[in-house]
């Protein structure tokens, strides 16, 4: 099941959209500090010249999966069960990205946070399209 949808910029590491499930315990605050996990990790990654990362995990009756679609200017970040399936999730990522930028283009601001409001709605409907969101 999804917990929640990260859209970053990835020059910034800054949250432009954030979706969330109902159910999820990651609060806002939880939000940044992962965006800023991730983005110090991508860029760790990049400074090596070892790869880009698309996938943490974790393990337990509590595990998840961190699926990251980087797709330049912006990085979607899924934090969903570990059980749910890998695949699906990454095409959908790659269809929030898709339609992110063909909503905002490659050349917005990213400090204009309002600017990104109305995506929440394309992602619910996205969302909606498989049983492994509420």
């Amino acid at each position: 099941m999804l917990d929640i949808i990260l859209i970053q910029h990835e020059g910034s590491g800054i949250n432009l959209v954030e979706y969330r499930q109902p159910h999820t315990k990651i609060g806002t605050e939880h939000s940044a500090i992962f965006s800023g996990f991730l983005s110090a990790i991508q860029n760790i990654t990049t400074e090596l010249n070892i790869g880009t990362l698309i996938l943490i995990s974790t393990e337990g009756s509590r595990g998840h999966n961190c699926i990251i679609v980087p797709r330049s200017p912006i990085n979607v970040i899924l934090l969903v069960d570990h059980d749910d399936p890998i695949e699906l999730w990454r095409e959908q990522g790659h269809l929030i990205a898709d339609k992110f930028l063909e909503s905002y283009g490659k050349n917005f601001n990213p400090n204009d946070l309002t600017h990104f409001r109305d995506f929440s709605s394309t992602l619910k409907e996205l969302c909606s399209t498989h049983e492994y969101c509420e």
